[in-house]
Order: structure tokens, then C-alpha cells, then sequence
């Protein structure tokens, strides 16, 4: 009796081990008990901007798992287990893992298969990730890596050439000595001209540039020229072409913001109409109409 009661208890403690691992599962991955690894709080808002004068907002609290990437690489070491508590396994950086959900500024990945862990997210690029896929979901546009540099090819030895005979030294033809000529006289220095005064641009006749157009349409929606969205709503911004609008020539932008609607929240695209340095007016890009 006495070896059935052990028994007994080891079994029960399994499969109390195996019920409490699920919601102890996350803070036992965690390696250590501060820094990065730890769940802390969201960080503030990601701004990213381009010189093509596209700018996206991240907020991380907002990301939701619909716009999770695929799989996320890793830029600094990381540890996984599997869910049974076994022995860690190392993942180098540059290792290439898949995201099960964030917690606070951790993400909880997992390498295949049962090996599980928690890292940071500023240890991933899972941040550049979702903001290339919302400027494609935003814009249809999207942003390019740069190119890594191929490495320069090694230069074959050159051959050594075999050292050329000397030559023989020629005499030297005697020099002749000749009075120099008397010296030409100094000509009078004419005044310098006057230099022209450098004219000043026009600020109303140039064009913008495509950041300069993204802060000309900030400055318009912090200053309250529509009330149909407030900056908080708005998720990136792009400069445009130049179009003609009831024969009126003008620069244009575009500002996508979240806005409720019948069928629930949307992203909507604004166009605004940008003329002598500022908005003249703003309008829904697939209708046209005014936006007041």
C-alpha cells in the first residue's frame, strides 16, 4: 500500500503540472527576471518616414494578429523550450521564427514543433515587418530594403616583370650661357567687376518637396481645417503628383485615417489639394467630394 500511495501522488502531480503549465506557461519561458524579457509597458508610437515622402504610424498596442508578418528574424540570440519544461535551446541571430502573440513588448514565438520562448520585440525586426505590410495595405506602395553590398572581388597577383638593363649614362652637351631678356613691363590691374546681387526664390512659384507637402498637410489637420479625422486617427501619410482639379493645377497628398462607418471601422484615404505652400481644400480620394 505504502508504494501504491506514491504512486498515486506522482501521477496527480503530472497532471497538475500539465493543467497550471497553461497559464504559468509564458512567465516560465521568460529567461531571467528583468531587462528586455520582461512584459513592462507599451513603448510609444513608431513613426517611419521615407524620402518619398510616405510616413506610417505604428501604434504597437493596436497591431492586431491580422497584421502579424508570417515569421520574424531574430537580431540578438534568443532561448527556447518545449512546453514540458525540457532542456533550452540556443537560436542564433539572424534565425527566422514564427510569432504567437505579443505580450506587452515580448513576443512569444516559437522555432516548430513544441520549442516555445519570449523576446523582445525591439530584438526581432517584427516592427519593420508590420509597417511594410501596412504601407502595401495603406498605399499599395512599399518600402525597400537597401541592398547589401557584394563584396568586392580579390585582384589577381600581377606578374613581375624582370628588371630592365640600365642604360648607358650620355654625355652631357655643354651648356650655353645666354644674358636674360630685360623684364616685360607690369600691366595695370583692371577694376573687378561688381558681382550681381543673387536673386531671392519665390516660395509661391516653386514646388514641394515630398516632405515638405507631408507637414503642410500635418499642419492643416492640427490646426483644425476639417473635422472629419484628428491626427490620432490617422495612420501614414504620402505626397502625390500634381493633378488638375476643375482646371486648377495642384500638388497633392494623402492622408489614410480610421474612421467609423456603417460597416464598421474602415481606412479612408483623403486627398488634399495643396497650392502657394498651403491646403486649399480637402476631398475623398475614390469620390472627389469636398471633406469639410
Amino acid at each position: 500500500m505504502k508504494y501504491a500511495g506514491w504512486a498515486f501522488a506522482i501521477i496527480l502531480c503530472f497532471f497538475l503540472g500539465r493543467v497550471m503549465y497553461a497559464p504559468l506557461g509564458p512567465a516560465l519561458l521568460t529567461r531571467g527576471g528583468g531587462g528586455s524579457s520582461g512584459t513592462g509597458t507599451d513603448r510609444p508610437t513608431v513613426i517611419f518616414g521615407d524620402s518619398k515622402g510616405l510616413t506610417i504610424t505604428i501604434d504597437l498596442k493596436s497591431v492586431s494578429e491580422s497584421e502579424f508578418p508570417p515569421s520574424v528574424e531574430l537580431k540578438k540570440q534568443a532561448f527556447v523550450r518545449a512546453d514540458n519544461g525540457g532542456q533550452e535551446t540556443p537560436l542564433e541571430a539572424g534565425s527566422s521564427v514564427r510569432v504567437l502573440k505579443r505580450i506587452g513588448q515580448n513576443l512569444l514565438v516559437t522555432a516548430g514543433g513544441p520549442l516555445q520562448g519570449i523576446v523582445a520585440v525591439e530584438d526581432t525586426d517584427f516592427t519593420e515587418r508590420v509597417i511594410h505590410g501596412r504601407a502595401r495595405r495603406l498605399f499599395s506602395s512599399s518600402i525597400a530594403r537597401a541592398p547589401e553590398p557584394a563584396p568586392e572581388p580579390t585582384p589577381a597577383p600581377e606578374p613581375t616583370a624582370a628588371p630592365a638593363p640600365e642604360p648607358t649614362p650620355e654625355p652631357t652637351p655643354p651648356v650655353a650661357v645666354v644674358d636674360p631678356p630685360a623684364p616685360a613691363p607690369e600691366p595695370k590691374p583692371e577694376p573687378a567687376p561688381e558681382p550681381e546681387p543673387t536673386p531671392e526664390p519665390d516660395p509661391a512659384g516653386g514646388k514641394l518637396s515630398a516632405e515638405q507637402i507631408v507637414e503642410i498637410m500635418k499642419t492643416s489637420v492640427q490646426g483644425g481645417a476639417i473635422k472629419e479625422f484628428k491626427m490620432e486617427q490617422v495612420q501614414g501619410w504620402k505626397a502625390g503628383e500634381e493633378e488638375n482639379v476643375d482646371g486648377e493645377l495642384y500638388q497633392t497628398g494623402l492622408a489614410a485615417y480610421k474612421a467609423e462607418t456603417i460597416f464598421g471601422v474602415k481606412v479612408v484615404r483623403a486627398k488634399a489639394l495643396i497650392k502657394e505652400g498651403k491646403v486649399i481644400k480637402w476631398i475623398y480620394e475614390k469620390t472627389g467630394m469636398e471633406i469639410r
